[in-house]
């Protein structure tokens, strides 16, 4: 398959920053695969602004640029940059549509707030604009209809890697002084903001963890007999990617500062081979 220089460009900064997703861009057929790469490409570009600026002022021009950016893909207008044309080649060709690429900026508005969530309401809510639209532009690209049986399992790999994602990241987050722990989990546990910045395991942080790892489990069972063709896997094998991240801090009694749960899946690629060939995509 010849790619663009584009293509190249996002599949390489997905394959670096985003391996979780490159590895399951694989399994989707190669002529579809620049478009996930396109896709995940823009969602680190808009993810990675609450680091690199250094007021909330800031990351909202940089986000207005992106939103921007959108509205000129769908005028027939793109900017000159190597994402946005990448994203506007996979739009022209796949039906991207408008709607979730603008939640996915909405959504990236709340990290730059730094308010912590008051319930795992909020928590969820917060998953469902940063990590779900990527999967439902997934099954645009594998032109799977997102009847209810799709949407479901959409919705259940969404939040369960979205939650093992923010538990297997807790530290790197705690120490940025960013908080993901939902205020009433907090309280209920005995858990005050100095005590988690501290950055120090306690029985306290891992009863939290805890809770949010067995929703994430409870969530992705309730899909586990789902059947989907093969077409549709590579928008929801992050469910298998989410059990793994989770049954690790599992073994580890939900210490997230086990270093062994921030390593990367080992036979990452044969195992989602053998979901695939098995037809359990978790």
């Amino acid at each position: 398959m010849d790619w663009d220089d584009n293509d190249v460009y996002c599949r390489d900064l997905v394959r670096r920053v985003a391996h979780d997703a490159y590895v399951v861009s694989l399994f989707a057929p190669v002529e579809r695969r620049s478009a996930l790469w396109a896709i995940h490409a823009f969602n680190h570009e808009i993810a990675k602004i609450r680091e690199t600026v250094s007021e909330p002022m800031l990351g909202e021009i940089r986000l207005q640029w992106w939103s921007d950016a959108i509205e000129e893909i769908f005028k027939g207008t793109p900017r000159q940059h190597q994402v946005v044309q990448a994203l506007a080649n996979a739009k022209e060709r796949w039906g991207l549509e408008r709607k979730e690429l603008q939640t996915l900026i909405m959504g990236r508005m709340n990290d730059l707030k730094n308010k912590p969530f008051a319930n795992v309401e909020e928590l969820c809510g917060y998953i469902d604009k940063t990590v779900t639209p990527l999967n439902r532009l997934a099954l645009k690209v594998l032109e799977v209809r997102e009847d209810e049986k799709n949407a479901l399992a959409v919705s259940a790999a969404s939040v369960g890697y979205g939650i093992a994602g923010l538990l297997r990241a807790a530290p790197y987050f705690f120490k940025q002084n960013r908080n993901f722990l939902p205020v009433d989990l907090m309280n209920e546990a005995g858990l005050s903001e100095r005590a988690l910045l501290s950055l120090r395991p306690s029985s306290e942080l891992s009863k939290i963890i805890a809770t949010l790892g067995k929703m994430a489990f409870l969530r992705l069972d309730e899909v586990a007999g789902i059947k989907l063709s093969r077409s549709a896997y590579p928008a929801v094998l992050s469910a298998a990617q989410a059990r793994w991240y989770l049954m690790r801090l599992k073994r580890v009694n939900y210490d997230p500062y086990v270093y062994a749960v921030t390593l990367p899946i080992p036979f990452h690629e044969a195992r989602l081979a053998f979901k695939v060939w098995s037809r359990k995509w978790q």
